[in-house]
């Protein structure tokens, strides 16, 4: 089942670049498909995918011709062009999965990288109307070394089966994870199932205190992060996730691939995912600082927590009436819309709420008007009727509202790890 890692070697020499850190992405890239200008698009994924400089990138529909002898593998294209272009070696593997497009093309799931790939292999996966396969990459990066899973799953409907695919999937990784250790185990992919469906949940509700992290969501709480169709986004397939077991976790993860090059005209019809991590555990603290006199969100206590965890945090007078806070909200003020905010700068609206994972909101509370001050709240997984919460990772976010006389708003959200 394992095959000598394909790669791609210069002549000059190899450093690491990027510190601490590691950005991975994720990206189905339509392959070859007739009549998409399948030249034109991925001369301008790849400028694209320089500017984006991920360190590794999990590409699904990699397409290459049954009579171009491998040459014009996609994978190997985007590599070659990459080390073209940066000046360093890039490393690659895929896996044949069925042919594509009318039977017209060769095509595979695979994994390419700035880092040095140590180890490879695959696991073939219950097939649907085509073959399916995981690949694994083992990759020595500045943060560690880790382990890379890119997939693509079944589509249609075929729920049944991406199920059983994601089964497969969780065993494989722990698999590898007791043979060949890392700081690590990140898995890309398009399941095509949105992140309610039982496949993802399988994922990331495990009912354990191990499972795995939308990390789009881990940044992003309450944003869905949609990446199909890429012209008009309104579905979310396409994931990096992380397994909670590891030392590294996301800082930031972006929905990108997602400017068209010409009028409606788009790289690929889904949108990439891309993820950068750093340094920590997942079910560390916040230690994030704030300036005195600004408004401070605490770390819940107890964290982890089960059922019960406090919540605290103070907004101080000089806080809401003299220096105006930057205004980091994305959403239309519920004070706004309310047509209320406060008796001028002295009272501000104040919600605190709880979400999941996916990004849906799990509990409102603190949702009100209120002066200066310091506040406590208790929330508890008893409290709530049903589904009773699964253990994971959820958030807790802050928003003070702007109120009249120019002050901004203020957001601030923070994690906390439910261990049943």
């Amino acid at each position: 089942m394992f095959k000598p890692i394909i790669i791609l070697l210069l002549t000059c020499g190899f450093t690491f670049a990027g510190g601490n850190s590691l950005k991975v992405m994720t990206y189905n890239i339509l392959g070859m498909k007739p009549g998409t200008e399948p030249e034109v698009r991925i001369h301008h994924m790849i400028a694209n995918i320089v500017e984006l400089d991920p360190d590794i990138i999990g590409l699904q529909e990699i397409n290459e011709s049954l009579t171009g002898g491998g040459l014009d593998n996609q994978a190997k294209v985007i590599a070659d062009s990459l080390s073209s272009h940066f000046g360093i070696p890039y490393y690659y593997y895929y896996e044949f999965t069925h042919l594509a497009w009318y039977e017209e093309f060769r095509e595979f799931v695979g994994i390419i990288s700035k880092y040095p790939i140590e180890e490879t292999g695959f696991f073939p996966l219950v097939p649907g109307v085509f073959p399916r396969k995981v690949v694994w990459t083992k990759i020595n990066t500045p943060i560690g070394t880790v382990n890379v899973f890119n997939t693509h799953l079944s589509a249609f409907n075929l729920s049944q089966i991406r199920i059983q695919q994601v089964q497969q999937i969780i065993s494989f990784v722990d698999s590898i994870e007791s043979n060949h250790p890392a700081v690590a185990s990140i898995l890309t992919g398009d399941f095509n199932d949105t992140p309610n469906e039982t496949s993802i949940q399988q994922l990331t509700n495990t009912g354990t205190d191990t499972f795995y992290v939308i990390t789009y969501a881990y940044v992003n709480p309450g944003d869905p992060g949609y990446t199909v169709p890429s012209d008009q986004p309104s579905s979310k397939i396409d994931y990096v996730f992380i397994k909670n077991t590891g030392k590294i976790e996301p800082f930031e993860s972006d929905v990108v691939m997602n400017q068209p090059y010409a009028p409606n005209k788009y790289c690929s019809d889904h949108l990439a995912v891309l993820t950068s991590f750093q340094d920590g555990l997942m079910n560390a603290e916040d230690d994030s600082y704030n300036q005195p006199g600004d408004i401070e969100l605490y770390q819940n206590y107890p964290n982890p927590f089960n059922p019960t965890t406090t919540i605290r945090f103070t907004i101080p007078t000089s806080a809401l009436n003299h220096s105006p806070l930057p205004d980091r909200s994305s959403s239309p003020p519920r004070s706004e819309q309310a047509g209320y905010q406060g008796e001028g700068n002295s009272e501000r609206l104040v919600t605190l709420k709880v979400y999941d994972i996916l990004g849906n909101e799990v509990a409102i509370l603190f949702d009100e008007i209120k002066p200066a001050g310091s506040y406590e709240v208790e929330f508890s997984t008893e409290q709530k009727s049903s589904p009773v919460l699964p253990s994971g990772v959820y958030f807790y976010q802050l928003r003070v509202y702007p109120a009249r006389g120019g002050a901004s708003g203020f957001i601030q959200t923070k994690k906390m790890i439910l261990l049943n």
